[in-house]
């Protein structure tokens, strides 16, 4: 068994004060992101952004087989 492809996952701040979590899987560049809820725990909106780029790069790889 493999383990997952390592992600890169960066916290942006804008200007009008709220925050964006982007994960970047390093391996294909692709990139997902999420304005965050700041009434959730930023840790259990990570691990959701997270599993979701998994789910697509999972759903592609599987695409691309057949």
């Amino acid at each position: 068994m493999t383990s997952p492809a390592p992600l890169q996952i960066e916290l942006l701040k804008l200007a009008d004060g709220s925050r964006i979590l982007r994960v970047t899987d390093s391996l294909s560049a692709t990139a997902l992101e999420r304005r965050l809820d700041p009434t959730q725990p930023v840790v259990r909106q990570k691990e959701t952004v997270a599993r979701a780029l998994r789910a697509v790069l999972d759903r592609e790889l599987k695409a691309s087989a057949t």
